[in-house]
């Protein structure tokens, strides 16, 4: 039995979608704005710090311009920097895993004030990805051509909100995906590897790219982003020294091998495999996750080797990079607004009309699992089991048009 069979999860119409999608969008962002206006302090009207996971990034660019390298891979010096800048954020604690490169990136913001930095940082964000979910829907606006529609669901998308409330850098995450994509389309692999290679800043994101680069020689790709890596580290050690990377290196070590739960401080946001396995003791529950993460991996090599669309397999290629990960928080699968808008349009293709409803169903159920992580009250991300069941859905669908050919050739013979 298939997930659009069943009444209660049954999704009546596009017009549904649409209408369901604005009302999400309402509520959240109004939300948002309200969380962000109506008390003028530091910390929101609800208690969190506003834009949480931003204060970060404002407080590795304070030491950056000052040049206090030793304390940003120090998490006790790093605290006191942070409470120094932003006296509200005491009770805010945050592991030193960020890359120098954030430190570096975030140096501009010096001398501004907490909120100003904040406020410019969101609307960039939202400048950027209305512009990036714009420039994927534009080679598929004839299939998916309902602008509405479209601009409701990317407003509705859940990660997306919380990107903005916790004032996340995400969005370059992203945008590297993205860029990576363009360059593709335009057949520059040498720089399609460049863009791909700023998933450094959050290099567990790399996983799935590193699989398909070996498995399919894509050595340009491999070639460019060995210059981009290369290129960054010089940037940023010229500007901060190779003491940056060194006490990055130490502390993330450190914190790997003798406290990983620092990475998630609420793990019932956490949207991986990882998430599954975690429930199983140490010693069954990682074997586990490298076997289903290797599964994973398998069919997006399958995937990226067809004959389907650039925007398909590079879909399958983001959402493994999701699933395969294993640090992910609820706004990192932002990620996942182009493949879905890229599979939603594969899937409206004639001779995929079977597949299109229950992969619509189950996206509109994503939506909702993101919103309101069901590992809060059920002990198990629901939103992982339906990103694997969009990943066999899709695949499945790549993988039985590439193999009729071979079928009818056959039978002529």
């Amino acid at each position: 039995m298939t997930l659009s069979r069943l009444p209660f999860l049954r999704v009546r119409s596009a017009h549904q979608v649409k209408v369901h999608a604005i009302i999400l969008a309402a509520i959240m962002w109004v939300f948002a704005i309200a969380v962000g206006t109506i008390d003028k302090s530091d910390r929101g009207f609800a208690g969190p710090l506003k834009g949480a996971d931003f204060i970060q990034c404002y407080t590795l660019g304070h030491l950056a311009h000052s040049h206090q390298i030793a304390a940003m891979s120090d998490m006790r010096a790093l605290h006191e920097a942070q409470t120094a800048l932003v006296p509200a954020s005491a009770i805010d604690l945050y592991p030193a895993v960020y890359p120098p490169q954030i430190a570096a990136l975030c140096a501009p913001v010096y001398g501004w004030s907490y909120q100003s930095a904040l406020l410019v940082w969101t609307l960039l964000s939202i400048a950027a990805y209305a512009f990036i979910v714009w420039s994927a829907w534009k080679p598929v606006s004839s299939v998916l051509s309902d602008r509405t529609l479209i601009i409701a669901t990317a407003a509705a998308f859940p990660p997306f909100w919380y990107v903005v409330l916790y004032g996340q850098i995400t969005v370059l995450v992203l945008a590297a995906f993205w860029a990576g994509w363009i360059a593709l389309e335009r057949g520059h692999r040498l720089l399609a590897g460049v863009a791909f290679a700023l998933l450094a800043i959050k290099p567990q994101f790399g996983i799935a790219l590193a699989v398909i680069v070996l498995v399919g020689r894509e050595w340009r790709m491999l070639a460019g982003a060995v210059l981009s890596v290369v290129a960054q580290v010089a940037a940023t050690s010229w500007m901060l020294g190779w003491e940056a990377f060194r006490g990055w290196a130490s502390t993330t070590l450190a914190i790997t091998v003798n406290n990983v739960d620092l990475f998630e401080s609420k793990p019932f946001h956490s949207h991986s495999l990882r998430s599954l396995t975690r429930l199983a003791p140490n010693w069954i529950g990682m074997p586990l996750w490298i076997a289903m993460a290797g599964v994973v991996l398998w069919y997006t090599a399958r995937v990226w080797r067809s004959d389907a669309p650039l925007r398909v397999r590079l879909g399958m290629v983001m959402l493994a990079a999701v699933l395969v990960n294993p640090h992910v928080i609820v706004y990192d699968t932002t990620v996942l607004a182009l493949p879905l808008l890229w599979f939603g349009a594969y899937m409206q293709e004639s001779e995929r009309q079977v597949t299109a409803a229950p992969f619509c169903v189950t996206t509109y159920w994503l939506f909702a699992a993101l919103f309101a992580p069901t590992a809060a009250a059920l002990g198990i991300q629901l939103s992982v089991l339906l990103m694997m069941w969009l990943m066999v859905l899709v695949s499945r669908s790549v993988l039985q048009v590439e193999q009729q050919p071979q079928i009818i050739t056959h039978a002529a013979a």
